[in-house]
């Protein structure tokens, strides 16, 4: 039992040493105006580069209109309505192809980094505008089924 133990452990080290590395995500997204069908936000995002950490802060920011909503815009309910797990989960393919395939890019209009890169230890964090067009956002999650109608 305890070779059993001492090799789920080496296994267990193995493969989180060979795991690709993580960016950690943030949710530091905030409102900052909206007009005919588009949302503009201010979001943090973290990287070992500039470019990796403006992806971050795009990413952070649909993730915030997917599954939390942002209070004082006009999305103040997230545009799916179930839980984060279970909606990545239930509609994978839709969530890999939207983020490893970088379909997110269509729906952003605009992304400006509002600040310099600043250095927070391992990795760097920079602010950056984003201008999502929600209106077409929505009506792709409800063409793959991932919402319904109306957003219910």
């Amino acid at each position: 039992m305890r070779t059993f133990s001492k090799g789920i452990f080496i296994l267990f080290l193995i493969i989180s040493s060979c795991s690709h590395r993580l960016t950690p995500t943030t949710a530091k997204v905030n409102y900052l105006s909206s007009s005919d069908g588009t949302i503009t936000m201010r979001a943090i995002g973290n990287g070992e580069n500039q470019q990796e950490a403006i992806t971050n802060a795009e990413k952070n920011s649909f993730e915030v209109l997917f599954f939390r909503g942002l209070p004082g815009s006009e999305q103040k309910i997230a545009l799916i309505g179930i839980n984060e797990t279970e909606a990545k989960q239930k509609y994978q393919s839709y969530f890999d192809k939207f983020y490893n395939e970088q379909r997110y890019k269509t729906f952003l209009l605009s992304s400006i980094p509002a600040n310099n890169l600043m250095n927070n230890g391992r990795y760097k964090s920079i602010a950056v505008d984003i201008k999502i067009n929600v209106t077409a956002l929505r009506k792709d999650l409800e063409q793959f089924n991932v919402i319904r109608k109306f957003g219910y």
